[in-house]
């Protein structure tokens, strides 16, 4: 197992010594929370090199992604940098890249009941902006649990005391900051149900949020 005790705050700079090669020829892989080496849980970066193909597998509890850079591709479409797609619980594809890409992915993660396919490309994107001066992009909801972007024009300040059941960031653009601590593009973070964390954002930041983690399966609750 890797990064799996939910019930601690994590939080993981960018570091290009941590890709590791796949099975797959071409494609790359950093890790970020692992519960089995080729199964269950499973959030990561991946990069494709151009032309590398990933063969046809099966996602038994769903896959979400957001493409980071390039375009990344399957038999159902192509997808370019800022596209976010959900295929649900017992689909399956083969990917690929023509030029190469990057992409922030999670496995085997989706609630039994939450079966719709999702298909959000950089131009259906509908953007909101709040009286907290920054913009949000909803992605996904489902049972508690939501996904979105968001984006600080300005310095500012991230809105913590909304997220208490769980956050997981990652972060697109700009820095964030905890403390002393700066968090570039591609740190990811994640506190537990009722963490409080005092963030701040510098101008042009951008964020992958996710919130409503209200329980941690016990299958995978220590590290």
């Amino acid at each position: 197992m890797l990064n799996m005790n939910f019930s601690q705050p994590l939080s993981l700079d960018y570091d290009v010594s941590r890709w590791q090669p796949s099975p797959a020829a071409g494609v790359w892989r950093y890790p970020l929370e692992r519960q089995q080496a080729e199964s269950g849980h499973v959030t990561s970066l991946v990069r494709f090199e151009p032309d590398a193909h990933f063969p046809e597998h099966l996602h038994p509890m769903g896959e979400e992604f957001w493409v980071l850079e390039g375009i990344f591709s399957d038999e159902h479409g192509d997808y370019p940098a800022g596209s976010y797609v959900r295929n649900p619980p017992g689909s399956r594809h083969g990917s690929f890249t023509r030029e190469g890409c990057v992409i922030f992915v999670k496995l085997n993660q989706f609630a039994e009941d939450d079966d719709a396919w999702l298909k959000i490309l950089p131009e259906q994107r509908l953007w909101i902006t709040g009286a907290q001066g920054y913009r949000r992009l909803p992605l996904h909801h489902h049972g508690g649990v939501h996904t979105s972007v968001l984006h600080f024009p300005e310095d500012g300040a991230f809105p913590s005391c909304c997220y208490r059941h769980g956050l997981e960031i990652l972060v697109l653009e700009g820095c964030l900051r905890d403390g002393s601590s700066d968090y570039p593009a591609l740190s990811w973070l994640r506190f537990p149900s009722g963490a409080e964390p005092v963030l701040k954002t510098q101008a042009g930041t951008r964020l992958w949020v996710r919130t409503g983690h209200l329980e941690v399966p016990a299958t995978v609750a220590s590290s």
